[in-house]
């Protein structure tokens, strides 16, 4: 065998080995990745059971949980008790015309019973939300499958929803009603009004509590008094009061009502003198510099307003007692009393006046003092047609059927040579008659004759009359 061919020989049986090794290398490789595979197949079908039985495990925890929350498996108490329990929801959270009815009611398979309910009334925005805080804090199946609400012209909400709720078929008859909360509520009912009620969409911006009142608040020593704050809000809402700052002993505030009551002592820095002993009357000045206090006013509206007004309480000695005002006649006689006749005597003319609220006759002549009801005077002239009363230093004209309460006020006026000479005739000439006699006639006479006598210095005026 020549040399060529021994290189031959050896290249040919080289490429045979490599042949065997390539192909015994990748038997290995494949039985490696057969291998691989095959524990990857059963490590995914352990997973597989493993899932299933931990979904088993869940959905068996889950329908205990159910079993919990369920309605009982009888429809007509499921369907009655979940309705009673809504209705009395619905009253507390505040909806007025409140209606509760069932709308339907159908079994799903073999597995659960559906029911549902329609819910509809006015309520505002504070009440639907704490009818659906409720709703959702009450750990029942049930959910709201439909919710529309909008203003109404009253200002409350137009409330209608529908909800579904369902019993499971292998629940018990008498399932209680669960009384724990749903863990689905994170927040309480008043931290979830504030997140929500702070941003009313249906009403417009509220506005601030305003302050109506004094700037100072005054005590009188002695004396209790209440003095409340004069606080108006715009929407009508209740308004909470907070204090800041000391009031004195004698001083306190009631935040529910927004009240101060101050009851100072007569004298409350010198109540006691120098040797312990009471000062007197405690009728001595004090000098007491006024107190300042903050008040912060909040509303109770969405979202809540606040003010804050600085106040002044001031105290201040007690008035002197106020003289007591004369107490009014309980009835004037001079309302009742009439001029009744003008008598003429043998030495002067008589006015007779009836009082008839006494059932007598005043006879007065010239001089003569009277006091009726709040009427008192005296007479200063009698003639045929009227008599001259002068009452408060004024003179006063009355005519025959004429009231004392209406007589006349006349406007004196210094009478001429001529007419005092004439009045001095006509007087000489007056016809003369008993004191026993009737009337004069000429009292019938119209007033708008001139008055004889001492009546012909004055002159009849509308100036004012007694009342």
């Amino acid at each position: 065998m020549t040399q060529r061919e021994r290189f031959l020989a050896m290249a040919v049986g080289g490429l045979f080995v490599v042949i065997a090794f390539q192909w015994g290398f990748n038997r290995y490789r494949d039985a490696i990745k057969f291998r691989d595979n095959r524990l990857a197949g059963l490590q995914n079908e352990a997973n597989t059971l493993n899932e299933k039985m931990l979904a088993g495990a869940y959905a068996d925890r889950q329908m205990g949980e159910y079993m919990v929350r369920s309605l009982p498996s009888n429809p007509e108490r499921a369907q009655s008790t979940y309705q009673s329990w809504l209705l009395g929801t619905v009253r507390e959270a505040g909806l007025k015309d409140a209606g509760v009815d069932p709308v339907s009611d159908a079994p799903v398979g073999d597995l659960y019973h559906r029911y549902g309910f329609r819910v509809s009334g006015k309520t505002s925005l504070n009440g639907l939300v704490g009818l659906l805080h409720d709703f959702y804090a009450r750990d029942y199946l049930h959910r709201i499958r439909e919710l529309n609400f909008g203003p109404s012209r009253t200002g409350d909400l137009n409330v209608e929803m529908t909800i579904d709720v369902i019993s499971l078929s292998n629940a018990a008859i008498d399932a209680k009603i669960p009384d724990r909360e749903s863990w689905r509520i994170a927040q309480s009912l008043d931290e979830t009004r504030e997140s929500i009620l702070n941003r009313n969409f249906f009403q417009p911006p509220n506005q601030p509590p305003v302050y109506a009142g004094d700037a100072t608040l005054v005590a009188v020593k002695g004396q209790k008094t209440d003095v409340r704050l004069k606080v108006d809000d715009p929407e009508g809402t209740d308004v909470n009061y907070e204090l800041e700052g000391e009031l004195p002993e004698w001083a306190s505030f009631r935040a529910d009502s927004g009240t101060f009551t101050f009851d100072p002592p007569a004298d409350p820095e010198n109540s006691e003198g120098e040797n312990g002993e009471d000062a007197g009357d405690g009728s001595a000045e004090v000098n007491s510099e006024p107190v300042k206090v903050v008040v912060r006013m909040t509303d109770t509206g969405y979202p809540r307003r606040q003010i804050e007004k600085t106040l002044l309480v001031k105290l201040e000695n007690a008035p002197p007692p106020k003289e007591p005002d004369p107490l009014p006649p309980k009835f004037d006689d001079a309302t009742q009393t009439y001029l009744t006749a003008l008598v003429q005597g043998r030495n002067d003319w008589t006015a007779w006046m009836n009082v008839r609220t006494r059932g007598e006759t005043l006879k007065l002549q010239i001089g003569d003092l009277f006091e009726i009801g709040s009427m008192k005077g005296s007479v200063k002239s009698v003639s045929a047609r009227l008599v001259l009363l002068e009452i408060d230093g004024k003179e006063y004209e009355l005519r025959p059927s004429g009231k004392l309460s209406e007589a006349v006020a006349l406007k004196t006026a210094e009478p001429s040579e001529g007419e005092a000479s004439a009045a001095e005739e006509s007087a000489t000439t007056e016809p003369s008659a008993t004191e026993d006699s009737a009337p004069s006639a000429e009292q019938s006479e119209p007033p708008s004759e001139q008055t004889e006598g001492a009546d012909s210095s004055t002159e009849p005026t509308p100036q004012s009359r007694l009342d």
